[in-house]
């Protein structure tokens, strides 16, 4: 399963840590749960220097690259109806977690939960 998760610029090559806002994300690590392959995808809102509204940009990148899943910490609504009606789930990864290889544990073990509405503050 591929999953994709907002990061931060990383500080040095391949050093990414998750970002706190999916929107707002300098882009996206995708992962493939199943072989371990990563792949980065710079966030489309950069891109077109867009203040709001890349939610269905960012939906319709992942849909093309097969992302099942998003593992995040905060989204607005509405990235979230983009990211729900094209049937992608998303997973809440605790605040104190910053790692990547850390989410992505929580995520195969089981222990995120799903985020059944958006949640940004």
């Amino acid at each position: 399963m591929k999953v994709a998760i907002p990061v931060n610029r990383p500080r040095e090559e391949g050093d990414y840590r998750v970002s706190s806002h999916f929107g707002k994300a300098f882009g996206f690590l995708i992962v493939d749960t199943r072989s371990g392959e990563k792949k980065f995808v710079e966030n489309p809102r950069n891109a077109l220097k867009l203040e709001h509204g890349a939610g269905k940009l960012i939906a319709q990148l992942f849909e093309r690259e097969g992302v099942k899943a998003v593992l995040l910490k905060e989204i607005g609504r509405g990235a979230f109806g983009h990211l729900k009606m094209l049937g992608i789930e998303i997973y809440l990864i605790p605040a104190e977690v910053k790692e990547v290889d850390k989410a992505l544990e929580l995520f195969k073990e089981g222990k995120l939960p799903i985020l059944d509405a958006p949640n940004e503050v």
